[in-house]
């Protein structure tokens, strides 16, 4: 038998190897702190990375520039809210204002925002509210006059950069909505589909049969698209095409749906718990960093992710602009827009957003 005795390590190069470890092993300690650290409170779009994403970008919109001031006849609705400076909201609420960029793969970030749902949240009173506002809304654009509300990215974003176009849509809905807007948040329709699907899938109870024969598909055709009622799972595919549809009704309906899919997103993430979002974290991150634009860190995602998980489903609120705030309006253009109801919109926003 072979005797091993002799192939042991002197006491003294043991120990050295030993200390060595040791030292090693703090070393990688530290440098993966320092690593965190620097992740943690680093924003997910950097100025330069996004300024080059839209550089060179043609912006030519459909609309020939903003409209002007249109002149009503008595009685018809004004086009915003009497513009004053919003009201200071509730001590520690933080108002987001979310935006869907209508981005195909391949195109630059600079395009209208398909979607806008202002999210409030509240940690000191758990509660938290979600707005949609409709993209035909239209507003005082801040410096160009008036438009819909969905161009004001693209008119900030002449530079070539999303944070200037994310500053001048948070402007425009503070301007007309009167909701001061902390910060921003971009997603396009990729981050979408990976973000669920890394999720696992979302359920959503639909509530009648989806039938849309000339669904857009990504490269400006036609994709049918059928979803019967009832409970069904999602992957990131349908459940982006369920968000966008609107033939079957139109955009307050849609507007609806993405409410759904956003509230079903967060079940779905609450559900995994701790480990399980941790487990998913880095591929999660990985996935959607291409698509998501926001001026929040790390670290205020992951306060406000907290926040949302002590905030039951009961405690949401949720509200769209649709036909009891808004009415239809004729530019002199010839375009078919929507203007505010100003009352009825006032007492949703006071409601929604502010101390009684």
């Amino acid at each position: 038998m072979r005797n091993y005795r002799n192939s042991a390590l002197p006491t003294w190069l043991s120990f050295l190897l030993s200390v060595a470890f040791v030292l090693s092993a703090f070393a990688v300690i530290v440098f993966a702190y320092l690593t965190a650290q620097v992740l943690w409170t680093r924003a997910v779009n950097p100025v330069e990375a996004a300024a080059a994403d839209g550089a060179s970008v043609e912006l030519a919109l459909a609309q020939e520039g903003p409209a002007p001031l249109p002149t009503l006849a008595p009685g018809q609705p004004t086009p915003t809210l009497i513009p004053t400076s919003p009201a200071r909201a509730a001590d520690g609420r933080t108002n987001i204002l979310v935006m869907g960029i209508d981005r195909r793969p391949g195109e630059a970030f600079i395009s209208r925002t398909d979607s806008m749902m202002l999210v409030s949240i509240d940690p000191q009173t758990n509660q938290a509210a979600m707005l949609s506002i409709p993209r035909d809304l239209y507003v005082l654009i801040p410096g160009y006059g008036q438009d819909r509300i969905n161009t004001a990215f693209v008119y900030g974003a002449a530079d070539g950069n999303p944070a200037s176009g994310a500053a001048l849509a948070m402007s425009t809905v503070e301007y007309n909505l009167g909701v001061s807007v902390d910060h921003y948040v971009l997603v396009d329709f990729g981050a979408v589909t990976k973000g669920i699907d890394t999720l696992g899938g979302i359920d959503i109870y639909v509530p009648y049969d989806i039938n849309d024969p000339t669904f857009p598909d990504m490269n400006y055709g036609y994709e049918p698209l059928y979803i019967p009622a009832g409970l069904q799972h999602m992957d990131g595919q349908t459940a982006l095409k369920y968000a966008r549809t609107r033939h079957v009704d139109n955009d307050f309906g849609r507007a609806a749906r993405q409410q759904q899919v956003m509230l079903a997103a967060r079940d779905k993430a609450m559900g995994l718990g701790i480990a399980g979002l941790l487990a998913r974290g880095p591929e999660l991150f990985k996935r959607v960093e291409e698509g998501v634009k926001t001026d929040l860190s790390l670290e205020q995602l992951a306060q406000l992710t907290q926040a949302l998980d002590g905030i039951e489903g009961e405690a949401i609120q949720q509200a769209i602009l649709d036909q009891n705030y808004v009415q239809p309006f004729l530019t002199d253009q010839g375009a078919q827009v929507l203007v505010l109801n100003v009352d009825a919109t006032s007492a949703l926003i006071n409601d929604f957003f502010y101390d009684e």
